[in-house]
């Protein structure tokens, strides 16, 4: 059976000895189930995505995700406000997205190219692997819980600048990521 763990693994910024730490087993059992010379079980799976914070389904070939958590609206300011029903209850929506880990959110008012009352959607990265979001609009949720939209560049070391889309906020240097989620689609109202 064809899995996507090892793209997963990576979209996680995990090494084989961390996703393996995470599963109690060793660094060449996850090898192995990554390139197909052991045996993928329900077991493993279930395993794996929990150790991965993802669906089953997610790690198979071909389960592209189609349901997408909406996280809450942008604000002017580029910060993300999480209105009361999000805090209480899991919102999202369902379009087929060819993304391995997608996020959205709405737009209050227009900022830069992104239309008033547009869904953005996005592609999520953690660790090593948010390198994939430099030099673009994207998503960046800061250590300290705040997610901003920003254009995302390297800062100094493990840390990234935030540059605002719009001039009322300001340039975020040196910051520490949880994770980087890069634009990829607009979607808007007729």
């Amino acid at each position: 059976m064809q899995t996507r763990i090892r793209q997963m693994r990576k979209a996680r910024g995990l090494t084989l000895q961390q996703l393996a730490a995470r599963t109690n087993t060793t660094a060449q059992t996850i090898q192995r189930l990554e390139t197909g010379n052991m045996t993928v079980s329900i077991d493993w799976l279930e395993k794996l995505s929990r150790a991965l914070d993802i669906h089953p389904v997610d790690l198979l070939e071909g389960g592209a995700r189609d349901d997408i958590p909406l996280l809450g609206k942008i604000e002017g300011n580029g910060t993300l406000h999480k209105p009361a029903s999000a805090l209480n209850e899991e919102s999202g929506f369902r379009i087929s997205i060819p993304a391995i880990d997608p996020v959205a959110i709405s737009v209050s008012r227009t900022i830069g190219p992104y239309s008033k009352d547009a869904i953005l959607i996005a592609e999520r990265f953690y660790g090593r692997s948010m390198s994939n979001a430099l030099g673009c609009d994207g998503l960046a949720h800061l250590t300290s819980g705040a997610t901003l939209l920003r254009r995302i560049i390297r800062g100094s070391g493990e840390c990234f600048t935030l540059v605002p889309i719009r001039c009322e906020a300001e340039t975020l240097y040196d910051q520490e990521l949880e994770w980087a989620a890069r634009i990829i689609m607009q979607v808007e109202y007729y």
